[in-house]
């Protein structure tokens, strides 16, 4: 592909058109529509629920196409199933079409907080436990579980708070369980994968195609020069599947 040099200012016309800043926010009421786009342009949306007014995750869609519903991106991830959180470089919404990409996450996934890879090695049994629970009483939250026989539930000075929770987003990191909804208070709801991803999803993917994430960077950091508003996308549908059907290529450290 040929090189160009561009101006500062035309980087940044690259870089905000990438962003989705590119066109006017959308006349009348927003709805899954818009919401699926913006997702799509930048590859993912960051959660984080440490904040002063909303959300991450929501002020993202919010500063491309002003004010919506935010039922109508809970309707998108948690009730349709086109994304899905997941671990990409931050605890993220992803398309579920990335889900296969990101194996290479989930196999080299080592649990939080620090070092609680040796509490599950330790008792196994209480690991295993956990997603009997799971897999018997369907969908549950970390509040539902029992304690670790003999041990404390609490664990003081982790942003994960409880044994049962690090062992719920052990299993999570890994694959074993997946996010199937968030409750009002926004602590997350665990289920079985295969509840969860749908089976489109394939199981093994190639290890070495890219994730979103890193689609998303190339998208913000190139362009021809014969069409600078619109930066050239470098990852052809081929590459990412289940683009076609899903619309187009395109820290959770404070929620319970």
């Amino acid at each position: 592909m040929p090189s160009a040099d561009l101006s500062s200012s035309e980087a940044r016309r690259v870089a905000l058109a990438a962003q989705g800043f590119d066109r006017p926010r959308p006349h009348g009421r927003v709805d899954v529509r818009h919401l699926r786009r913006v997702i799509h342009q930048l590859g993912l949306l960051q959660i984080d629920y440490v904040n002063v007014l909303v959300p991450a995750q929501y002020q993202v869609p919010f500063s491309r196409v002003g004010p919506y519903d935010r039922t109508r991106l809970d309707e998108l991830v948690y009730r349709r199933r086109e994304f899905t959180e997941h671990w990409a470089h931050e605890a993220s919404i992803v398309p579920m079409a990335a889900y296969p990409l990101l194996r290479y996450r989930r196999l080299s996934h080592r649990a939080r907080p620090h070092g609680f890879d040796r509490f599950l090695s330790r008792d196994p049994g209480y690991a295993r436990l956990v997603l009997r629970e799971v897999r018997a009483r369907g969908p549950l939250a970390a509040a539902a579980l029992p304690s670790p026989q003999g041990g404390n539930r609490r664990m003081p000075g982790a942003w994960l708070g409880t044994v049962p929770r690090a062992v719920l987003e052990a299993h999570f990191g890994r694959g074993t369980l997946a996010i199937a909804d968030r409750r009002p208070d926004f602590s997350r709801v665990y289920d079985l994968s295969e509840r969860v991803i749908p089976p489109r999803a394939p199981a093994h993917p190639d290890p070495e195609r890219r994730d979103p994430s890193d689609a998303a960077a190339a998208r913000r950091t190139s362009a021809r020069r014969g069409d600078r508003r619109r930066p050239r996308r470098l990852l052809p549908d081929a590459a990412w599947p289940g683009a076609s059907t899903a619309g187009g290529a395109g820290g959770d450290r404070g929620a319970t």
